[in-house]
Protein backbone atom coordinates (compact mmCIF):
# COMPACT_ATOMS: atom_id res chain seq x y z
CA UNK A 1 0.00 0.00 0.00
CA UNK A 2 2.87 2.35 0.83
CA UNK A 3 4.47 1.57 -2.54
CA UNK A 4 1.17 2.37 -4.30
CA UNK A 5 0.95 5.68 -2.44
CA UNK A 6 4.48 6.59 -3.49
CA UNK A 7 3.70 5.75 -7.10
CA UNK A 8 0.60 7.99 -7.09
CA UNK A 9 2.63 10.87 -5.67
CA UNK A 10 5.29 10.30 -8.32
CA UNK A 11 2.62 10.34 -11.05
CA UNK A 12 1.30 13.66 -9.73
CA UNK A 13 4.78 15.17 -9.70
CA UNK A 14 5.45 13.85 -13.22
CA UNK A 15 2.24 15.52 -14.35
CA UNK A 16 3.52 18.78 -12.93
CA UNK A 17 6.81 18.28 -14.72
CA UNK A 18 5.15 17.48 -18.06
CA UNK A 19 3.04 20.60 -17.90
CA UNK A 20 5.79 22.87 -16.61
CA UNK A 21 5.65 24.80 -19.86
CA UNK A 22 5.04 28.52 -20.28
CA UNK A 23 1.40 29.47 -20.84
CA UNK A 24 0.40 31.02 -24.13
CA UNK A 25 0.06 34.55 -22.67
CA UNK A 26 3.68 35.60 -23.00
CA UNK A 27 5.78 38.58 -23.92
CA UNK A 28 8.52 36.16 -25.03
CA UNK A 29 8.53 33.88 -28.04
CA UNK A 30 11.20 32.11 -30.13
CA UNK A 31 14.59 33.00 -28.73
CA UNK A 32 12.74 34.60 -25.86
CA UNK A 33 11.21 31.23 -25.03
CA UNK A 34 14.58 29.93 -23.90
CA UNK A 35 14.97 32.96 -21.67
CA UNK A 36 11.46 32.51 -20.29
CA UNK A 37 11.97 28.83 -19.54
CA UNK A 38 14.75 29.76 -17.15
CA UNK A 39 12.17 31.57 -15.07
CA UNK A 40 10.10 28.45 -14.29
CA UNK A 41 11.94 25.27 -15.24
CA UNK A 42 15.43 26.21 -14.06
CA UNK A 43 14.50 26.68 -10.44
CA UNK A 44 16.67 28.13 -7.73
CA UNK A 45 17.35 26.35 -4.45
CA UNK A 46 14.67 28.49 -2.80
CA UNK A 47 12.09 27.45 -5.40
CA UNK A 48 13.14 23.80 -5.12
CA UNK A 49 12.80 23.98 -1.35
CA UNK A 50 9.28 25.39 -1.74
CA UNK A 51 8.37 22.52 -4.08
CA UNK A 52 9.83 20.01 -1.61
CA UNK A 53 7.35 21.25 0.98
CA UNK A 54 4.54 20.50 -1.47
CA UNK A 55 6.01 17.04 -2.08
CA UNK A 56 6.04 16.32 1.64
CA UNK A 57 2.43 17.45 1.90
CA UNK A 58 1.48 15.08 -0.92
CA UNK A 59 3.10 12.18 0.90
CA UNK A 60 0.79 12.82 3.84
CA UNK A 61 -2.32 12.43 1.64
CA UNK A 62 -4.06 9.17 0.87
CA UNK A 63 -3.73 7.66 -2.63
CA UNK A 64 -7.38 8.49 -3.26
CA UNK A 65 -6.83 12.16 -2.39
CA UNK A 66 -3.76 12.40 -4.59
CA UNK A 67 -5.57 10.73 -7.50
CA UNK A 68 -8.49 13.16 -7.18
CA UNK A 69 -6.06 16.05 -7.04
CA UNK A 70 -4.28 14.65 -10.08
CA UNK A 71 -7.51 14.51 -12.10
CA UNK A 72 -8.52 18.01 -11.02
CA UNK A 73 -5.16 19.42 -12.08
CA UNK A 74 -5.32 17.63 -15.44
CA UNK A 75 -8.82 19.04 -16.04
CA UNK A 76 -7.70 22.54 -15.06
CA UNK A 77 -4.70 22.35 -17.38
CA UNK A 78 -6.85 21.14 -20.27
CA UNK A 79 -9.23 24.07 -19.81
CA UNK A 80 -6.29 26.44 -19.42
CA UNK A 81 -4.68 25.50 -22.70
CA UNK A 82 -8.08 25.75 -24.39
CA UNK A 83 -8.16 29.36 -23.08
CA UNK A 84 -11.21 28.63 -20.94
CA UNK A 85 -9.78 30.60 -18.06
CA UNK A 86 -13.00 31.34 -16.18
CA UNK A 87 -13.78 27.61 -15.92
CA UNK A 88 -10.20 26.63 -15.13
CA UNK A 89 -9.64 29.19 -12.37
CA UNK A 90 -11.82 27.57 -9.63
CA UNK A 91 -10.09 24.23 -10.27
CA UNK A 92 -6.63 25.75 -9.93
CA UNK A 93 -7.72 27.47 -6.72
CA UNK A 94 -8.96 24.15 -5.27
CA UNK A 95 -5.69 22.43 -6.15
CA UNK A 96 -3.65 25.29 -4.70
CA UNK A 97 -5.66 25.24 -1.48
CA UNK A 98 -4.46 21.65 -0.89
CA UNK A 99 -0.98 21.67 -2.36
CA UNK A 100 0.86 24.45 -4.15
CA UNK A 101 4.09 24.30 -6.12
CA UNK A 102 5.80 27.13 -7.98
CA UNK A 103 4.29 25.85 -11.23
CA UNK A 104 0.78 25.77 -9.77
CA UNK A 105 1.26 29.34 -8.56
CA UNK A 106 2.27 30.34 -12.07
CA UNK A 107 -0.68 28.58 -13.72
CA UNK A 108 -3.04 30.07 -11.16
CA UNK A 109 -1.66 33.58 -11.74
CA UNK A 110 -1.76 33.25 -15.53
CA UNK A 111 -5.27 31.80 -15.43
CA UNK A 112 -6.45 34.60 -13.13
CA UNK A 113 -5.05 37.16 -15.54
CA UNK A 114 -6.84 35.51 -18.45
CA UNK A 115 -10.08 35.50 -16.45
CA UNK A 116 -9.72 39.19 -15.62
CA UNK A 117 -8.90 38.62 -11.92
CA UNK A 118 -5.90 40.92 -12.06
CA UNK A 119 -5.50 41.46 -8.31
CA UNK A 120 -5.22 37.70 -7.77
CA UNK A 121 -2.75 37.39 -10.65
CA UNK A 122 -0.53 40.13 -9.22
CA UNK A 123 -0.65 38.54 -5.77
CA UNK A 124 0.48 35.13 -7.05
CA UNK A 125 3.25 36.53 -9.25
CA UNK A 126 4.53 38.55 -6.29
CA UNK A 127 4.46 35.46 -4.06
CA UNK A 128 6.67 33.65 -6.58
CA UNK A 129 9.13 36.54 -6.77
CA UNK A 130 9.27 36.72 -2.98
CA UNK A 131 10.49 33.11 -3.05
CA UNK A 132 12.82 33.55 -6.04
CA UNK A 133 13.50 37.12 -7.33
CA UNK A 134 15.45 35.74 -10.32
CA UNK A 135 12.33 34.41 -12.08
CA UNK A 136 12.52 36.85 -14.99
CA UNK A 137 9.61 35.31 -16.88
CA UNK A 138 7.41 35.73 -13.82
CA UNK A 139 8.54 39.34 -13.46
CA UNK A 140 7.64 39.98 -17.10
CA UNK A 141 4.14 38.59 -16.55
CA UNK A 142 3.78 40.62 -13.35
CA UNK A 143 4.80 43.81 -15.20
CA UNK A 144 2.37 43.08 -18.03
CA UNK A 145 -0.45 42.48 -15.54
CA UNK A 146 0.35 45.66 -13.61
CA UNK A 147 0.32 47.56 -16.89
CA UNK A 148 -3.08 46.03 -17.68
CA UNK A 149 -4.32 47.27 -14.28
CA UNK A 150 -3.01 50.77 -14.95
CA UNK A 151 -0.27 50.49 -12.31
CA UNK A 152 2.24 52.03 -14.69
CA UNK A 153 4.87 53.00 -12.11
CA UNK A 154 5.16 49.44 -10.76
CA UNK A 155 5.03 47.95 -14.26
CA UNK A 156 7.83 50.22 -15.45
CA UNK A 157 9.99 49.28 -12.46
CA UNK A 158 9.63 45.54 -13.15
CA UNK A 159 10.17 45.90 -16.90
CA UNK A 160 13.39 47.82 -16.21
CA UNK A 161 14.61 45.16 -13.77
CA UNK A 162 14.26 42.50 -16.46
CA UNK A 163 15.83 44.80 -19.05
CA UNK A 164 18.89 45.22 -16.81
CA UNK A 165 19.57 41.46 -17.03
CA UNK A 166 20.43 41.81 -20.74
CA UNK A 167 17.66 39.54 -22.09
CA UNK A 168 17.55 38.19 -25.67
CA UNK A 169 16.75 40.62 -28.47
CA UNK A 170 13.11 39.50 -28.85
CA UNK A 171 12.38 40.07 -25.16
CA UNK A 172 14.32 43.32 -25.11
CA UNK A 173 12.36 44.71 -28.07
CA UNK A 174 9.03 43.78 -26.48
CA UNK A 175 10.00 45.40 -23.18
CA UNK A 176 11.06 48.59 -24.95
CA UNK A 177 7.69 48.70 -26.72
CA UNK A 178 5.91 48.30 -23.39
CA UNK A 179 8.02 51.05 -21.81
CA UNK A 180 7.24 53.36 -24.73
CA UNK A 181 3.53 52.67 -24.25
CA UNK A 182 3.80 53.42 -20.53
CA UNK A 183 5.66 56.65 -21.30
CA UNK A 184 2.87 57.72 -23.66
CA UNK A 185 0.16 56.85 -21.13
CA UNK A 186 1.82 58.54 -18.15
CA UNK A 187 3.20 61.61 -19.89
CA UNK A 188 2.02 64.81 -18.21
CA UNK A 189 3.53 67.55 -20.35
CA UNK A 190 2.99 67.80 -24.11
CA UNK A 191 5.05 70.60 -25.70
CA UNK A 192 4.99 71.57 -29.36
CA UNK A 193 6.53 74.38 -31.35
CA UNK A 194 7.10 75.35 -34.96
CA UNK A 195 9.27 78.19 -36.24
CA UNK A 196 9.76 79.19 -39.87
CA UNK A 197 11.03 81.90 -42.19
CA UNK A 198 10.46 82.38 -45.88
CA UNK A 199 10.00 84.58 -48.91
CA UNK A 200 6.71 85.21 -50.67
CA UNK A 201 5.43 87.12 -53.62
CA UNK A 202 2.34 89.27 -53.02
CA UNK A 203 0.54 90.71 -56.03
CA UNK A 204 -1.36 93.22 -53.90
CA UNK A 205 0.34 94.08 -50.60
CA UNK A 206 -1.90 97.14 -50.18
CA UNK A 207 -5.16 95.21 -50.78
CA UNK A 208 -6.13 98.14 -52.99
CA UNK A 209 -8.30 98.37 -56.12
CA UNK A 210 -6.81 97.91 -59.57
CA UNK A 211 -7.46 101.51 -60.63
CA UNK A 212 -5.98 104.98 -60.25
CA UNK A 213 -9.18 107.05 -60.05
CA UNK A 214 -12.66 106.67 -58.55
CA UNK A 215 -15.69 108.76 -59.48
CA UNK A 216 -17.72 110.36 -56.70
CA UNK A 217 -21.54 110.61 -56.45
CA UNK A 218 -21.24 114.38 -56.96
CA UNK A 219 -19.46 113.95 -60.31
CA UNK A 220 -15.95 114.52 -59.04
CA UNK A 221 -12.90 112.30 -59.36
CA UNK A 222 -10.72 110.92 -56.58
CA UNK A 223 -7.15 110.21 -57.59
CA UNK A 224 -5.73 107.39 -55.51
CA UNK A 225 -2.30 107.81 -53.99
CA UNK A 226 0.57 105.45 -54.70
CA UNK A 227 -0.12 103.25 -51.68
CA UNK A 228 -3.92 103.32 -52.05
CA UNK A 229 -4.04 101.24 -55.21
CA UNK A 230 -2.84 97.77 -56.11
CA UNK A 231 0.88 97.23 -55.48
CA UNK A 232 2.97 94.08 -55.78
CA UNK A 233 6.06 93.31 -53.75
CA UNK A 234 8.38 90.59 -52.51
CA UNK A 235 7.96 89.99 -48.82
CA UNK A 236 10.13 88.33 -46.19
CA UNK A 237 7.94 86.59 -43.65
CA UNK A 238 8.41 84.70 -40.40
CA UNK A 239 5.98 82.80 -38.23
CA UNK A 240 6.03 80.70 -35.14
CA UNK A 241 3.65 78.77 -32.97
CA UNK A 242 4.07 76.91 -29.72
CA UNK A 243 1.83 75.16 -27.24
CA UNK A 244 2.01 73.27 -23.96
CA UNK A 245 -0.65 70.89 -22.70
CA UNK A 246 -0.38 69.76 -19.08
CA UNK A 247 -2.37 66.81 -17.76
CA UNK A 248 -3.57 67.73 -14.27
CA UNK A 249 -4.78 64.24 -13.40
CA UNK A 250 -5.62 60.98 -15.06
CA UNK A 251 -6.39 60.78 -18.75
CA UNK A 252 -9.89 61.77 -19.79
CA UNK A 253 -10.01 64.58 -17.27
CA UNK A 254 -8.84 68.09 -16.54
CA UNK A 255 -5.90 69.51 -18.50
CA UNK A 256 -4.43 72.98 -18.89
CA UNK A 257 -3.44 74.37 -22.27
CA UNK A 258 -1.35 77.36 -23.22
CA UNK A 259 -0.24 78.52 -26.63
CA UNK A 260 1.33 81.45 -28.40
CA UNK A 261 2.02 82.43 -31.98
CA UNK A 262 3.36 85.27 -34.07
CA UNK A 263 3.36 86.30 -37.72
CA UNK A 264 5.34 89.12 -39.30
CA UNK A 265 6.10 90.43 -42.77
CA UNK A 266 8.80 92.75 -44.05
CA UNK A 267 8.26 94.18 -47.54
CA UNK A 268 11.36 94.67 -49.68
CA UNK A 269 9.98 97.84 -51.34
CA UNK A 270 6.87 99.16 -49.59
CA UNK A 271 7.83 98.98 -45.92
CA UNK A 272 4.75 101.00 -44.94
CA UNK A 273 2.84 97.71 -45.28
CA UNK A 274 5.05 95.82 -42.84
CA UNK A 275 2.81 93.89 -40.46
CA UNK A 276 3.17 91.84 -37.30
CA UNK A 277 0.75 90.01 -35.04
CA UNK A 278 1.33 88.04 -31.88
CA UNK A 279 -1.15 86.20 -29.71
CA UNK A 280 -1.11 84.24 -26.44
CA UNK A 281 -3.91 82.10 -25.02
CA UNK A 282 -4.46 79.87 -22.03
CA UNK A 283 -7.27 77.99 -20.38
CA UNK A 284 -8.55 74.64 -19.13
CA UNK A 285 -9.53 71.62 -21.21
CA UNK A 286 -11.83 68.85 -20.11
CA UNK A 287 -11.17 65.68 -22.09
CA UNK A 288 -13.86 63.02 -21.92
CA UNK A 289 -13.96 59.62 -23.56
CA UNK A 290 -15.90 61.02 -26.52
CA UNK A 291 -15.65 64.78 -26.16
CA UNK A 292 -13.34 67.75 -25.57
CA UNK A 293 -14.33 71.02 -23.89
CA UNK A 294 -11.92 73.95 -24.26
CA UNK A 295 -12.23 77.31 -22.50
CA UNK A 296 -9.38 79.57 -23.71
CA UNK A 297 -8.78 83.23 -22.91
CA UNK A 298 -6.48 85.10 -25.30
CA UNK A 299 -4.72 88.40 -25.82
CA UNK A 300 -3.25 89.62 -29.11
CA UNK A 301 -1.56 92.71 -30.49
CA UNK A 302 -1.00 93.87 -34.07
CA UNK A 303 1.44 96.37 -35.54
CA UNK A 304 1.28 98.03 -38.94
CA UNK A 305 4.20 99.96 -40.41
CA UNK A 306 5.97 99.45 -37.05
CA UNK A 307 3.22 101.33 -35.19
CA UNK A 308 0.75 99.75 -32.81
CA UNK A 309 -2.46 99.02 -34.70
CA UNK A 310 -4.76 97.37 -32.15
CA UNK A 311 -4.91 95.28 -29.01
CA UNK A 312 -7.44 92.51 -28.68
CA UNK A 313 -8.66 90.01 -26.15
CA UNK A 314 -11.08 87.18 -26.69
CA UNK A 315 -12.93 84.38 -24.96
CA UNK A 316 -13.66 81.40 -27.21
CA UNK A 317 -15.05 78.23 -25.56
CA UNK A 318 -15.56 75.22 -27.82
CA UNK A 319 -16.99 71.73 -27.47
CA UNK A 320 -16.35 68.80 -29.80
CA UNK A 321 -18.27 65.54 -29.52
CA UNK A 322 -17.10 62.40 -31.33
CA UNK A 323 -20.16 60.49 -32.48
CA UNK A 324 -17.91 57.91 -34.10
CA UNK A 325 -14.17 57.39 -34.39
CA UNK A 326 -14.38 59.08 -37.78
CA UNK A 327 -16.87 61.89 -37.02
CA UNK A 328 -16.71 64.81 -34.61
CA UNK A 329 -19.01 67.83 -34.41
CA UNK A 330 -17.50 70.97 -32.93
CA UNK A 331 -19.35 74.08 -31.72
CA UNK A 332 -17.55 77.32 -30.83
CA UNK A 333 -18.60 80.69 -29.48
CA UNK A 334 -16.13 83.59 -29.51
CA UNK A 335 -16.37 87.01 -27.92
CA UNK A 336 -13.70 89.36 -29.32
CA UNK A 337 -12.92 92.93 -28.22
CA UNK A 338 -10.55 95.08 -30.34
CA UNK A 339 -9.15 98.50 -29.40
CA UNK A 340 -7.38 100.46 -32.15
CA UNK A 341 -4.43 102.60 -31.09
CA UNK A 342 -4.07 105.26 -33.85
CA UNK A 343 -6.33 108.24 -33.23
CA UNK A 344 -7.51 108.23 -36.84
CA UNK A 345 -8.63 104.59 -36.57
CA UNK A 346 -10.39 104.52 -33.23
CA UNK A 347 -13.74 104.49 -35.03
CA UNK A 348 -12.87 100.85 -35.78
CA UNK A 349 -12.95 99.82 -32.09
CA UNK A 350 -15.34 96.90 -31.99
CA UNK A 351 -16.86 93.91 -30.28
CA UNK A 352 -17.42 90.81 -32.38
CA UNK A 353 -19.57 87.79 -31.50
CA UNK A 354 -18.98 84.63 -33.49
CA UNK A 355 -20.95 81.37 -33.52
CA UNK A 356 -19.38 78.45 -35.37
CA UNK A 357 -20.35 74.86 -36.15
CA UNK A 358 -17.87 72.47 -37.73
CA UNK A 359 -18.04 68.82 -38.81
CA UNK A 360 -14.73 66.94 -38.82
CA UNK A 361 -14.32 63.64 -40.66
CA UNK A 362 -11.26 61.63 -39.56
CA UNK A 363 -10.74 59.05 -42.28
CA UNK A 364 -8.18 56.42 -43.23
CA UNK A 365 -6.80 56.13 -39.67
CA UNK A 366 -6.23 59.87 -39.44
CA UNK A 367 -4.38 60.15 -42.74
CA UNK A 368 -7.28 62.12 -44.22
CA UNK A 369 -9.19 64.84 -42.38
CA UNK A 370 -12.09 66.70 -43.99
CA UNK A 371 -13.68 69.65 -42.21
CA UNK A 372 -16.84 71.51 -43.20
CA UNK A 373 -17.63 74.70 -41.30
CA UNK A 374 -20.11 77.54 -41.01
CA UNK A 375 -19.87 80.54 -38.73
CA UNK A 376 -21.91 83.65 -38.18
CA UNK A 377 -20.53 87.03 -37.08
CA UNK A 378 -22.07 90.09 -35.52
CA UNK A 379 -19.51 92.91 -35.26
CA UNK A 380 -20.44 96.22 -33.67
CA UNK A 381 -17.91 99.03 -34.15
CA UNK A 382 -17.76 102.55 -32.75
CA UNK A 383 -18.57 103.90 -36.22
CA UNK A 384 -21.48 102.17 -37.99
CA UNK A 385 -19.51 102.12 -41.24
CA UNK A 386 -17.34 99.35 -39.80
CA UNK A 387 -20.19 97.36 -38.24
CA UNK A 388 -21.45 94.30 -40.08
CA UNK A 389 -23.29 91.01 -39.98
CA UNK A 390 -21.56 88.19 -41.80
CA UNK A 391 -21.57 84.51 -42.49
CA UNK A 392 -18.69 82.29 -43.52
CA UNK A 393 -18.86 78.84 -45.06
CA UNK A 394 -16.11 76.59 -46.27
CA UNK A 395 -14.22 73.34 -46.16
CA UNK A 396 -10.68 72.09 -45.65
CA UNK A 397 -8.83 68.89 -46.46
CA UNK A 398 -5.68 67.55 -44.82
CA UNK A 399 -3.87 64.57 -46.34
CA UNK A 400 -0.84 62.68 -45.04
CA UNK A 401 1.24 61.70 -48.06
CA UNK A 402 4.09 59.20 -48.48
CA UNK A 403 7.69 60.41 -48.30
CA UNK A 404 6.98 62.36 -45.06
CA UNK A 405 4.80 64.92 -46.80
CA UNK A 406 1.34 66.37 -46.25
CA UNK A 407 -1.14 68.46 -48.20
CA UNK A 408 -3.54 71.05 -46.83
CA UNK A 409 -6.29 72.74 -48.87
CA UNK A 410 -8.87 75.23 -47.56
CA UNK A 411 -11.62 77.25 -49.20
CA UNK A 412 -13.71 79.89 -47.40
CA UNK A 413 -16.51 82.09 -48.69
CA UNK A 414 -17.40 85.20 -46.66
CA UNK A 415 -20.39 87.48 -47.05
CA UNK A 416 -20.36 90.73 -45.03
CA UNK A 417 -23.27 93.15 -44.89
CA UNK A 418 -21.98 96.48 -43.51
CA UNK A 419 -24.39 99.00 -42.02
CA UNK A 420 -22.90 101.79 -44.10
CA UNK A 421 -19.82 103.35 -45.65
CA UNK A 422 -16.79 104.12 -43.44
CA UNK A 423 -16.35 107.72 -42.33
CA UNK A 424 -13.44 108.53 -44.74
CA UNK A 425 -15.56 107.39 -47.69
CA UNK A 426 -18.65 109.28 -46.52
CA UNK A 427 -16.66 112.53 -46.77
CA UNK A 428 -16.78 112.12 -50.55
CA UNK A 429 -20.56 111.66 -50.62
CA UNK A 430 -20.74 107.86 -50.63
CA UNK A 431 -23.74 106.63 -48.66
CA UNK A 432 -25.82 103.48 -48.29
CA UNK A 433 -24.85 100.00 -47.22
CA UNK A 434 -21.75 98.13 -48.28
CA UNK A 435 -21.70 94.44 -49.17
CA UNK A 436 -18.50 92.42 -49.48
CA UNK A 437 -18.26 88.93 -50.98
CA UNK A 438 -14.90 87.26 -50.52
CA UNK A 439 -13.44 84.02 -51.89
CA UNK A 440 -10.32 82.71 -50.16
CA UNK A 441 -8.40 79.65 -51.41
CA UNK A 442 -5.25 78.30 -49.75
CA UNK A 443 -3.02 75.36 -50.72
CA UNK A 444 0.05 74.18 -48.81
CA UNK A 445 2.40 71.26 -49.48
CA UNK A 446 4.87 70.39 -46.72
CA UNK A 447 7.89 68.11 -46.67
CA UNK A 448 9.55 66.94 -43.43
CA UNK A 449 13.14 65.79 -43.19
CA UNK A 450 15.99 65.26 -40.71
CA UNK A 451 13.34 64.59 -38.02
CA UNK A 452 12.75 68.23 -36.99
CA UNK A 453 13.04 70.23 -40.23
CA UNK A 454 10.36 71.12 -42.74
CA UNK A 455 9.72 73.09 -45.92
CA UNK A 456 6.33 74.35 -47.13
CA UNK A 457 5.28 75.57 -50.56
CA UNK A 458 2.04 77.55 -50.42
CA UNK A 459 -0.39 79.53 -52.56
CA UNK A 460 -3.20 81.82 -51.43
CA UNK A 461 -5.76 83.51 -53.67
CA UNK A 462 -8.20 86.15 -52.38
CA UNK A 463 -10.94 87.83 -54.37
CA UNK A 464 -12.94 90.55 -52.61
CA UNK A 465 -15.99 91.80 -54.50
CA UNK A 466 -17.61 94.89 -52.94
CA UNK A 467 -20.42 97.31 -53.71
CA UNK A 468 -17.88 100.00 -52.78
CA UNK A 469 -15.10 100.28 -55.37
CA UNK A 470 -12.65 101.32 -52.65
CA UNK A 471 -12.74 97.76 -51.30
CA UNK A 472 -12.65 95.72 -54.50
CA UNK A 473 -9.40 93.81 -54.92
CA UNK A 474 -7.71 90.59 -55.94
CA UNK A 475 -4.46 89.25 -54.63
CA UNK A 476 -2.26 86.18 -54.88
CA UNK A 477 0.38 85.19 -52.37
CA UNK A 478 2.83 82.41 -53.15
CA UNK A 479 5.98 81.44 -51.35
CA UNK A 480 8.33 79.01 -49.66
CA UNK A 481 8.86 78.67 -45.93
CA UNK A 482 11.49 76.55 -44.17
CA UNK A 483 11.85 75.95 -40.49
CA UNK A 484 12.07 73.63 -37.51
CA UNK A 485 9.40 71.81 -35.56
CA UNK A 486 9.26 69.81 -32.39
Amino acid sequence: MRDLHSKVVIVFLMLLLCFSLDPGQSLAQGEAGNFASKGISAKSKAAQAFDEQAKEKLKQMSPKEVTALDKMLAQALTLFYEHKYVKALPLFEKVASQVETMDIKFWLASCARGAGKLDLAVKKYQEMLAIDPSLHRVRLELAATQMQKGEYKNAKKNFEIVLSTNPPVAVKNNIQKMLATIEAKTKKLFPHFRLGIGMQGDTNVSAGPDRSTIGTPGGGIIRLGRTQKELSDWVVMASGTGSILYDLGKRNGLMWHGDGNFYLTRNTTYDEFDYSLWRVATGPWWVGKRSILKIPFAYSSANYDDYSLYDSWDFAPSYEYFFFKWLGIKATFAYVHEDYEPRNRQDEDNINRIWEIQANFYLNDGKDTISIFYFDENLNARDFGYSYDAYNVGASYFKLLPWEMDLYVRYKYTSRDYEGQPKPVRYFGFTGSRDNKRHNLYLGLSKYFAQHLYATLYFNYINNDSTSVFYEFDKMVYGLQVGIKY
